[in-house]
């Protein structure tokens, strides 16, 4: 009889318990399952949100990184354009002092040498001779006179009066000629002064040129770098446009800078004709 109750109490065990626990126990374990994975899944969700901030973060700062380089690239490239238009007025201001102290050495010279004609009568006189030298050659000829003075009563007189003029017989009357009948007593050294009176003004010399330091060389080189957009290591007349829209030039002067700076004429600017071209301007001739 007791051999039955233990065969039949180990027939009736419950499933739960045989599995090792209550039904709260269980249950209980089921719940830290549940919370266990349910952490696993948020930690791996909140894995993934820090990955991505990171990432935004890592872009934010390339783009302030890439925004910062322009505004710098920006800010050299609006230096040197500033130096450039410095560089040009004080080159024009160099000229023109250089041009007065000439004009001024010149008379002195001629009122010293001046003792007996007048340089205003010369004058006066120059410009009615250049009204009959219509071409500029220097000289007038009975051509020339006779359209001058066609219509009027002297028309007929033109070569009478070109014959007294023309010393030499060569058909054509120069302004040395002119003065020479209108001043019979004056010596050569007086006609040489007349003459420097109408002369033009002679051109201004060139500013002096230098040799460009590798500092200069290295900013044409970056200047070049940043005209060359695609990378192509040659810069198109529309690069050039784009990257000097904001200068002092307008579109037709850049075109012609660059038709004359494109020596083997591929319609491309390479380092050694880009660096011709910025130093034909001038940026880097005169001392500041």
């Amino acid at each position: 009889l007791s051999l039955r109750r233990e065969l039949f109490t180990v027939a009736h065990v419950s499933p739960i318990a045989m599995a090792g626990g209550t039904p709260a126990e269980l249950a209980a374990k089921r719940e830290e399952n549940i919370a266990r994975k349910e952490a696993a899944k948020k930690k791996e969700v909140e894995d993934i949100k820090a990955a991505k901030a990171a990432r935004a973060a890592e872009r934010e700062q390339e783009r302030k990184a890439k925004a910062a380089e322009r505004e710098k690239e920006e800010a050299r490239i609006a230096e040197v354009e500033a130096l450039a238009r410095k560089r040009e007025e004080n080159i024009k201001k160099k000229e023109a002092e250089r041009k007065a102290k000439a004009d001024a050495l010149v008379e002195r010279k001629t009122k010293k040498k001046n003792a007996k004609y007048s340089k205003q009568d010369v004058m006066l006189l120059k410009e009615v001779y250049d009204q009959y030298d219509s071409d500029r050659s220097g000289s007038v000829n009975i051509t020339e006179m006779q359209e001058a003075l066609k219509g009027g009563t002297l028309a007929g007189s033109t070569e009478a009066m070109l014959r007294e003029l023309d010393k030499d017989g060569d058909g054509s009357v120069t302004f040395t000629e002119v003065l020479k009948l209108l001043y019979p007593f004056a010596t050569e050294q007086d006609f040489q002064v007349m003459l420097a009176w109408v002369a033009p003004p002679p051109p201004p010399p060139p500013p002096p040129k230098r040799e460009l330091s590798p500092e200069q060389l290295e900013e044409i080189r970056a200047i070049f770098s940043l005209y060359d957009k695609d990378g192509s290591g040659g810069i198109t007349v529309k690069e050039l446009k784009d990257a000097m829209k904001d200068t002092f030039l307008d579109e037709s002067e850049i075109t012609d800078m660059f038709s004359k700076s494109d020596a083997d004429e591929n319609s491309l600017l390479d380092m050694q004709e880009f660096r011709a071209l910025m130093v034909s301007t001038g940026l880097w001739d005169a001392d500041y």
